[in-house]
């Protein structure tokens, strides 16, 4: 028997019940309400009060209760900030984005959440015009994927790859003063601004070949013998102790940044944006974040299930559902693309994250729905299905 088939069968047959309307039991779960409504804010929405004004009636209007807002994108700040740069996009110098947003949210009953960009630092193919930015103070925390001598220009003309698969540059989150260093800007933000949520994105490596900054192989090194990492071919069992230690070194940082909320406002939400097949966060970017749930580090995971094909989506899910003890799902919130599918194909993820019983959904981004009013439209209908 395909045990597996069968387990999952209930939920295949009543996803179809949704989908087409059937019978009364989707109905009924048709009706059931998304406890969390989040949507993403991407910081160029942030440069001005006109563009924040706009985003916030959107919200209000369609009945968010969360935005996510991008005040760390590359390295630089959508905020007053005596550690990180403000960004070059903000061209009136004295504007703090996230000081006039705030207060305007919580008078419409939103909460707050500063999305901070961790470890991706650069992705455009020319240096940051701000001299003290990383990418120009710092060159030695970036990460890279080869033991060649690492050259910054050379590095930064990689991002004319993106169409490649490569993102930009990350810093090394196995250096060992990276993650000191990140916590030291969320402790900023949360000190200074009156935020219900720190969420964190690209808290991952680059991809499986990163973690060979010179800098954090010689920490490895010295921690497991001069012999570790010696040589490219690894036998099976440094393999994976070396994996190990670099998906130890990004839940570090999840796990200090949980210590210093508790410490400072435990009524601050912590989420992370995730990839969303377990198996591929877990041994492709070293992203263990069924492992953050379950020890407590997270409040929720955002799994970014941004497939635009519904078996795929639904996959996603199957694979959540054998991996990841029902207790736990309640601290999932589905995240719905709406940048590479049309409302329909939106539609239908909405109904299978209802039907799969979910309690939080995410949409990414606003961005598609300010530059094109009407696709909300019918999404709405079937968000809210009471009107």
């Amino acid at each position: 028997m395909d045990f597996k088939k069968y387990k999952y069968f209930w939920i295949r047959a009543a996803v179809t019940a949704a989908l087409l309307f059937s019978s009364n039991l989707s109905s009924q779960i048709h009706n059931v309400p998304f406890e969390g409504r989040y949507i993403w804010v991407v910081r160029n929405t942030l440069t001005s009060k006109d563009n924040i004004d706009r985003m916030l009636a959107f919200a209000t209007i369609n009945r968010f209760n969360n935005i996510l807002v991008q005040v760390r994108g590359r390295g630089d700040a959508y905020y007053k900030s005596d550690i990180v740069p403000k960004s070059h996009l903000l061209k009136d110098v004295n504007f703090d984005p996230l000081a006039y947003l705030i207060p305007k949210a919580k008078e419409k009953g939103i909460n707050v959440h500063a999305w901070v960009n961790a470890y991706i630092l650069w992705s455009s193919d020319k240096k940051p015009i701000q001299s003290n930015h990383l990418v120009n103070i710092n060159p030695n925390w970036i990460d890279q994927n080869t033991r060649e001598v690492f050259d910054v220009n050379k590095q930064i003309q990689k991002n004319k790859m993106s169409n490649k698969g490569f993102e930009g540059l990350y810093l090394s989150p196995n250096h060992p003063k990276v993650n000191s260093y990140l916590v030291t800007i969320v402790r900023e933000l949360i000190q200074n601004y009156d935020l219900d949520g720190i969420h964190l994105d690209y808290i991952r490596y680059h991809d499986s070949g990163y973690g060979k900054n010179p800098t954090a192989i010689a920490y490895y090194r010295k921690y497991h013998g001069i012999n570790a990492l010696s040589s490219s071919q690894l036998s099976k069992s440094e393999m994976l102790e070396w994996n190990d230690y670099r998906r130890k070194s990004v839940t570090d940082l999840v796990r200090e940044l949980r210590k210093m909320i508790d410490y400072l406002n435990p009524n601050i939400e912590l989420t992370a944006a995730v990839k969303p097949n377990l198996y591929e966060a877990r041994d492709r970017f070293f992203q263990e974040w069924d492992v953050w749930l379950a020890a407590g580090y997270l409040d929720k995971a955002l799994v970014m299930n941004y497939a635009s094909n519904l078996k795929e989506f639904a996959g996603n899910i199957d694979i959540i559902y054998d991996n990841l003890p029902s207790k736990y799902w309640k601290s999932i919130v589905m995240g719905i693309a709406t940048y590479n599918q049309s409302p329909s194909e939106v539609i239908n993820k909405i109904k299978y994250s209802r039907v799969t019983r979910f309690k939080n959904i995410s949409f990414f981004s606003y961005n598609v729905m300010d530059q094109n009013p009407k696709y909300f439209r019918l999404i709405k209908k079937i968000l809210y299905p009471q009107g």
